[in-house]
């Protein structure tokens, strides 16, 4: 699916989504989809498409088809598209299951929200902070409640302070990928009165080597990549290592485990998002319902549909009025691939059955 505009971060560009759905069907017939919402180049630590499709052909779904396969086949050693595989299978037996009871998923997770709040991520790392502004400043106006933006080394304060004047009160966030080595690196980003900082250091650091560095900077530290279980979050948090927490399904083994970090950061009495991974409509859907949840206090970095893909693979997810993304109502995810759609897209597909 051509994205409507490159996505550039610090590690690397998507122009287009290639991902991996998946269908699943039940015993009654009942049909539940996931979307396992990877990249197509390596360098981000949920993996590539390629990875994925691999593990899910010849690993999980033949232990799906023979019946050997558990549920909670992740645990705190799994990394990567592994644990994005099994979430799209989690995921997409839990859509099948609520719509067989005909349980929404918001109502399912205990979320309230019919619409949340919207941060627009403006991933041109690199590009013209005059134009980034001005991108920035019709976010404002479009009903944005946050704008980010994404930054490295050498492309970090101009850009940044170029979006804050552009933009006035509205907060500004910033997410670095994990780009930078030493606090010493982010001296004039520290003094730009960002909303947070989002994983300035790689993911592999130690979490007492990430508190001690978090602590050199005043301004709150978003960790995204290095939280790759609910376990690492529960560690990151006992360790003072993080200030804010992103979510996405898709890196923590599905939205039932996102749903249990989204209360684990809030009880702790962290702010919390949903991040984005460029989904299609199946896992933008799924993720706006995590949303919902009130634990989740900060505006989402999920967009409308056409923001990203036009047209979406279902019915698109849009904004409501104010400018805010309504959440999928309906049974499960409220959201299935259009048949069309889904063929003319289709590269590969593999059916396991039992």
């Amino acid at each position: 699916m051509p994205l409507v505009r490159p996505h550039r971060a610090a590690h690397g560009v998507e122009s287009e989504r290639e991902v991996v759905l998946v269908e699943w069907t039940d015993r009654d017939g009942e049909v539940g989809w996931g979307e396992c919402p990877t990249l197509s180049h390596p360098g981000y630590v949920i993996g590539t498409t390629d990875e994925a499709w691999r593990t899910l052909v010849g690993e999980l779904g033949p232990s799906v088809a023979s019946g050997s396969w558990s549920a909670d086949g992740v645990d705190d050693t799994d990394r990567g598209a592994r644990t994005a595989a099994v979430a799209a299978l989690r995921d997409a037996r839990l859509d099948a299951g609520l719509r067989r009871r005909g349980v929404s998923l918001s109502e399912h997770l205990g979320a309230t929200r019919a619409t949340v709040r919207r941060c627009v991520v403006l991933a041109d790392l690199g590009g013209d902070p005059g134009a980034l502004a001005l991108r920035a400043a019709a976010a404002r106006d479009g009903g944005a409640s946050m704008v980010k933006v994404k930054i490295a080394p050498g492309h970090d304060a101009e850009v940044i302070t170029a979006v804050c004047a552009a933009v006035g009160d509205l907060p500004v966030a910033a997410d670095a990928n994990g780009s930078y080595r030493d606090p010493g690196q982010l001296a004039e980003v520290d003094r730009c009165g960002l909303a947070y900082l989002e994983q300035p250091f790689g993911a592999a650091a130690e979490w007492d080597e990430l508190a001690s560095a978090h602590r050199l900077l005043r301004t709150p530290i978003a960790l995204d990549e290095s939280l790759g279980s609910p376990d690492a979050t529960r560690r990151a948090i006992e360790a003072g290592a993080v200030d804010v927490v992103s979510v996405k399904p898709s890196r923590l083994g599905g939205i039932d485990a996102a749903a249990g970090v989204v209360r684990l950061a809030a009880a702790a009495g962290l702010p919390v998002f949903i991040g984005g991974m460029l989904e299609l409509a199946i896992g933008r859907a799924g993720a706006a319902a995590l949303a919902a949840m009130s634990g989740c206090s900060l505006p989402t970095d999920l967009g409308p549909s056409d923001a990203y893909v036009a047209p979406d693979i279902a019915d698109p997810l849009v904004l409501d009025d104010r400018g805010r993304l309504v959440v999928p109502d309906g049974a499960g995810l409220g959201r299935r691939p259009d048949p069309a759609r889904l063929r003319d897209a289709t590269v590969d597909e593999v059916v396991f059955d039992r």
